[in-house]
């Protein structure tokens, strides 16, 4: 490593450790469960030192649950810019790849409005004015009527080859959104691992560590589901995985999807590096089996993004692991803002965090079921 390539990769890690120690801990969490409102929430917010700069002068206490679920969607994505300025070449690319990903929901989101009708064009207009999208013209594809609209829109995206099949199917009538996700994921995935794999030996690793576990857990919840809700064949289920693979290879994810019935498959899915997610599932109420099957998948990712922070190593895959780790608490946060809005049971609530704040007491299936059933 040449010595300003040491130095990026010092700048961005010191950067990355700071930021994480402003990552919401134990007392955090519990804090805002004993809040009685929204308002509550986001003053709390404000005196974080996380989340204070984007709650201040914004009269936090009178906050509704929009504005307040608004702010904090955009902080992964607010937080990565500043990396940039410390990084050059193969890892500028990856952390702009990375965000490009948000890119890529947009597009699935525009195009569910125009399949269904249903959405709010000006929040998606907002977003694409409050943070340039690079992997769209966000203006043109927020103003897009039609699906050939949307392809007019990634003129000139790499992207655009990859969709322009499945958008003129979908034009005809007969391609379905499900494809256009598979795509765009498998884009991604592919893209990025493609520059990770130029990456020092650390880097290279971490990066996989983080992205390589989220693309095999995809491809198994995709079986699963394939395979539990949408009766699938087994072929079926192995086209909706992504090509990407990391521990589990193309001959595991075929035991999986050609497993007698969805015990068995589920009985596989133990075995392998990732079966704690699948613990306890197919003997409760299906709600149940899901919001538990959630949680553990991003459980997994947050332990291994958390890993990265203790290795002592320096690199891009340390930022990329910050990143993830704030992804992922912000979904923690949404699930407390539910929560508190709608007064649902603490002790459960606190089962069900990404984040492992504390070990999960022994609630009953019966408890779990109550709470799923009131949402």
């Amino acid at each position: 490593m040449s010595f300003l390539a040491a130095g990026e990769t010092a700048a961005v890690t010191t950067k990355a450790r700071i930021f994480r120690s402003r990552l919401l801990g134990r007392e955090d969490y519990l804090r805002f469960l004993e809040c009685g409102t929204v308002g509550e929430i986001a003053s709390l917010l404000a005196r974080t030192e996380g989340y204070g700069d984007y709650f201040r002068d914004r009269s936090p206490e009178s906050m509704h649950r929009g504005k307040v679920e608004w702010i904090i969607t955009f902080l992964p994505l607010l937080e990565a810019l500043p990396f940039h300025h410390y990084l050059r070449g193969t890892r500028e690319a990856l952390l702009r790849f990375w965000e490009e990903r948000f890119d890529a929901d947009m597009i699935k989101k525009v195009l569910r409005i125009i399949a269904t009708g249903r959405g709010n064009r000006e929040l998606l207009k907002r977003r694409a004015e409050f943070i340039p999208m690079t992997l769209v013209d966000g203006e043109r594809l927020v103003a897009a009527a039609t699906y050939r609209d949307v392809l007019a829109a990634l003129d000139g995206s790499p992207v655009r080859r990859s969709l322009e099949e499945p958008l003129r199917r979908l034009e005809r009538g007969d391609g379905n959104l499900f494809r256009i996700k598979i795509v765009l994921d498998n884009f991604f995935f592919t893209r990025f691992l493609e520059t990770a794999a130029r990456l020092p030996a650390a880097e290279r690793r971490g990066v996989f560590r983080i992205f390589g576990t989220r693309a095999d857990l995809i491809n198994m919840y995709w079986i699963y589901r394939a395979r539990r809700f949408f009766s699938m064949s087994p072929e079926e289920a192995m086209g909706v995985t992504l090509s990407v693979r990391h521990k589990l290879n193309f001959e595991t994810l075929s035991s999986f999807a050609f497993a007698p019935d969805v015990p068995a498959m589920i009985g596989l899915f133990k075995a392998t590096p990732y079966g704690a997610a699948f613990a306890g599932l197919g003997g409760g109420r299906v709600a149940v089996d899901e919001m538990r099957l959630e949680h553990n998948l991003y459980r997994i990712l947050w332990r291994a993004a958390a890993k990265c922070f203790a290795t002592g190593e320096m690199g891009v895959h340390m930022v990329l692991a910050y990143l993830t780790l704030k992804e992922l608490e912000v979904k923690d946060l949404f699930s407390i803002i539910e929560d508190v809005r709608y007064q649902y049971d603490k002790g459960t609530i606190r089962r069900f965090f990404i984040n492992p704040v504390e070990e999960a007491s022994q609630e009953t299936e019966r408890s779990e079921a109550e709470w799923l059933s009131s949402r």
